[in-house]
């Protein structure tokens, strides 16, 4: 048991091969995708709570879909587009004959 917290502290001291470019986006990552959860709950819990108010003949329950499903969608889209465009180009396969035995050799 000694020699796994022993393990675990020595693999803290070593350092990170992360760029600083990747850590800025592993934080705001985690900062659009808490956000994502939380309008998600949010979204449930207004169109639940709020069916009895309305606003311009719609209820707060409608807008909070008409509003929240859109932003859901844009911050989805954005985790998407940033994680394409973080992942380095180094990291995709090499295509080959064996990786690809369908396509035509030229």
């Amino acid at each position: 048991m000694a020699s796994r917290f022993q393990q675990r502290f020595a693999e803290l001291d070593t350092p990170d091969s992360l760029t600083d470019e990747e850590e800025i986006w592993s934080l705001i990552r985690f900062s659009l995708v808490v956000s994502r959860v939380v309008l998600f709950v949010a979204i449930i819990l207004i169109s639940e709570v709020m069916e009895s108010y309305f606003i311009y003949d719609l209820s707060l329950a409608i807008w909070s879909l008409i509003i929240g499903i859109p932003l859901f969608l844009l911050l989805s889209l954005s985790i998407i587009l940033g994680d394409k465009i973080m992942t380095n180009e180094e990291n995709t396969p090499v295509e080959s004959a064996v990786l690809r035995p369908i396509r035509e050799r030229i």
